[in-house]
Order: C-alpha cells, then structure tokens, then sequence
C-alpha cells in the first residue's frame, strides 16, 4: 500500500473506531457526488465493508442545477459503482423550483433534499458516510470565525451528528486526492466549486493558501482548534443541562440565585438549552446577553413579538403572550351571575346572614350591596385602575399589585375585576375594595366566588 493510501486508510479506521461511527450499523448509505473525496470514501469503505462488517451502498443527486454537468456527474457515477458492484441509488430534484417554493436559498434546499433522501435510503441499522475533511473543517472555521461564532462554531463540522458520519474529516484534501492518483480512481469536478462568487470557495482559493504560506500546517491546526472547541463545547452542554435540571423549581420556572450562581459559559448555554425547551427559535447573541442582565435586574424583556422571559421573586421563567380582546362590560343585573374568563369560574350570588355575624373565611370576597355606586359590571383590567385596602388604607394601581402578588403577565388581560360607577369593587384573588367592605351594619350583601382551572 502507497503512503497516501495507508495514511487515510489509518486516519479513517482510526476516525471510525475513535467516534464509535459503525455501532449498530450493518449498512452504510455514501453521498457520493463523484468527486475525489466521496470517490475515495466510498472506493475505501467498499474496500474495507468485510474487514468491518458492513455493506455498503451509494446514493447521487442531480439538484437541477447545472444541466448537462449535472448529467455527466449522474452518469460517472452510476458507472463507477457498476464497476465497483456497489448499489446505486439515484434522486433527480428540480431544487431551483423547490428553493422558490419553499422560500429557502438554494443552498438550504439542496442541503434538505440531500439529507432527505438520504435519510429516505436508510433502514433501522443504517447510517449516513458523508466525505467531508479536514479542509471542509478548517473552511467551516474559518467562515464562522469571520462571520461571528461561538465555540461551538469553532467547533466547526463534527465527525458524527446523529446517525451521520464523517470518516474522513482527519484526511486533508491532498491526502484524498492522493489515495485517489495512487489507486488509479477518476472523478469529476464540481465546475461550482472553482468560482470566487461564494464565500466558501473564497476561503478556499485565497484565505486558506495564504494561512499556509505562514504555517504549512495551518489546515491541520485548525482541524485541532476545532477538536479542542468540540470538547469544550461538549463539556460546558453536558454541565449547563446538569446544572439547569438543578435550578428547575416544580412550577417550571428556575432558581434565579441558582442560575447566577453557575459560571458564565455554563450559565450562556443553561439559558439557550432552557429556551430550546420552551420555543424552537434561536437566541442570538445580544438576546442572550440581555436574558444575562435580567437576571442580575429583574424585570420583564420581550424577546419576539408573543415571547418574553421574566424575572419575579426570584424565579425566572419565559412565558407566551396570546392575542385577545378586552372582555366588555357585563352587567350584574341578576343574581345567581355566573361568567367564565381565562380559566376562572365566577359565581356572585347574595349572602344570607341570618346569624349577623360574618363569616371571616368569606370575609374578602363580600360585598356591601348598599355602598355600591350605581350598577354593577364584570371587565377585567384597565389603565388607571386603583385598589385600596381595608386594614392599610393602602392604595396602589392594579398594574403594582398584579406585579407585586405574582400574577403572569399573559393572564392579567383575563383577570375578573367588578367595578361600579366610582371604580374599583373587587379583584379575584386579591378582595373587595375598602370602600365597599362589609361591616357589622350591612345587611345587603352579595358573595364573589372564583375558581381557577388551567386545563
């Protein structure tokens, strides 16, 4: 064996036996576009399906893009797996159409028609050999560096995602174009892949090349950063998910004092994971920055147009808001009233106290009927609202109140309050107001009872 061929034959054992790539596979689904790495994957892996136990099929796509290069790219590799005795799967898509339907670049489509089929060819013990490498890597670097990354995207392409694996990102391109000159394999080229008109193939033709005229290693260097990063990273997950389970309270919501207590990295991903829970959109960084504030700060932060995350007594929790409307004035005219809003069973009904003494249970939901100004109406909150209580002759805004006795943001526009013709008669699960209380001399009485059901 030639030293190309042994060396990726090696650095490819070594990558499958290091990453558990093949546990619980029997069958190996190759993307094989017909390039020099994917012929030198799949000519190996065939090469090598007794030694491991596997076997071994191929699967090409025509993306509707590039005509008849397209064509002789299908038909190359259709032939090299008829010489081969390997299986051949083929998928025509029409991507330019689907990327105008789907709303995606043509870059995002074709991923997802990709990944897709090949998904489409796997059986229950299955996985999928992509052949990106070292060079694939140190570009994805690269680009997340100048584009702005974290250290998962340092991290760059990992050698397995799923069922996905990558036997072949410790191998340069050299290496692989190499095995393929030593072993007498053809391939086609990607004419796409020669212009400067995407970024990729600009740190390809013109970063790369220079960062190895500084250091011959630079690829190399870069594929051990990123290993670096991917342990890391890896590391500051694994204990964000171990230290979010901790700061989780039994209503959803986290310890606050927890959270800050947890080193910053750890603290970073323990929000994003805690978010992922909630919502399936993703927090940029100045978001994420701002979620970090919160919680020193306390306080409410929008973060899309229904999602907020809140801070109070010290929990922290995000939380949806739903559009609704203003539930109208409804007149208490009759008793029994009975009204459902946002979960809350509301029944007024009179109060008979025969015995004259007041039930101190009741205490707060009675309301003295002769102290009313006017007519009575059910509505919920509005802008000026006031309350005042009995015992303190403490007066403050719905807004304070709602704030101070916890009551959630996306639940407050539900919330029942009675008012008259002055304002303010009654709020659920806060009382009457001190100007309509009941005292030893009231004998028209009325009993607000509330009950609250989420389901």
């Amino acid at each position: 064996m030639n030293d190309f061929s042994l060396a990726v034959r090696n650095k490819v054992v070594g990558a499958i036996n290091e990453f558990s790539m093949l546990e619980g596979a029997d069958n190996i689904v190759v993307g094989f576009s017909g390039g020099a790495d994917s012929v030198c994957l799949l000519h190996l892996l065939n090469s090598l399906s007794p030694e491991l136990g596997i076997s071994i099929q191929a699967a090409h796509i025509n993306h509707g893009i590039r005509g008849d290069e397209a064509c002789r790219d299908a038909d190359f590799a259709a032939a090299f797996c008829k010489k081969y005795g390997i299986p051949f799967n083929l998928l025509k898509a029409d991507c330019p159409k689907e990327a105008a339907e789907s709303g995606e670049t043509l870059e995002e489509c074709g991923r997802r028609i990709r990944y897709s089929y090949f998904e489409s060819l796997c059986g229950a013990a299955s996985k999928v050999a992509t052949a990106h490498n070292c060079n694939d890597n140190a570009e994805t670097v690269v680009f997340n560096m100048l584009r702005g990354t974290s250290l998962k995207g340092v991290a760059g392409i990992p050698p397995v995602r799923g069922n996905i694996i990558r036997p072949l990102i410790f191998c340069s391109r050299r290496e692989i174009e190499g095995y393929c000159e030593e072993n007498g394999l053809s391939f086609v080229t990607d004419s796409t892949n020669l212009s400067d008109d995407y970024t990729r193939n600009k740190i390809r033709h013109k970063i790369l090349p220079v960062m190895e005229e500084i250091n011959s290693a630079a690829v190399n260097n870069l594929s051990m950063l990123s290993g670096f990063a991917r342990e890391a990273s890896a590391y500051i997950i694994k204990e964000a998910q171990l230290s979010l389970d901790r700061c989780m309270n039994t209503d959803g919501s986290y310890s606050v004092a927890l959270l800050l207590s947890l080193d910053r990295a750890v603290l970073k991903e323990a929000l994003v994971q805690a978010y992922a829970r909630f919502d399936s959109r993703t927090l940029d960084r100045q978001k994420l920055e701002s979620l970090c504030a919160l919680l020193e700060s306390r306080g409410r932060l929008q973060l899309f147009e229904n999602i907020y995350a809140e801070v109070l007594k010290d929990k922290f929790r995000f939380f949806k808001t739903e559009k609704c409307e203003k539930v109208p004035e409804l007149p208490v005219s009759e008793l029994p009233f009975e009204y459902k809003i946002g979960g809350i069973s509301l029944n007024i009904s009179k109060y008979t106290n025969s015995s004259k003494k007041i039930n101190k249970l009741l205490l707060d939901n009675l309301i003295d009927c002769d102290k009313i100004v006017g007519s009575v109406y059910l509505r919920t909150r509005r802008e000026g609202d006031n309350f005042t209580f009995k015992k303190r002759k403490i007066t403050k805004s719905l807004k304070k109140l709602y704030n101070e006795i916890g009551i959630p943001i996306e639940k407050r526009d539900f919330w029942p309050v009675l008012c008259d013709d002055a304002g303010i008669v009654w709020v659920y699960s806060v009382g009457t107001n001190c100007r309509c209380c009941v005292d030893s001399g009231s004998d028209n009485i009325i009993c607000v009872r509330g009950e609250y059901n989420d389901k």
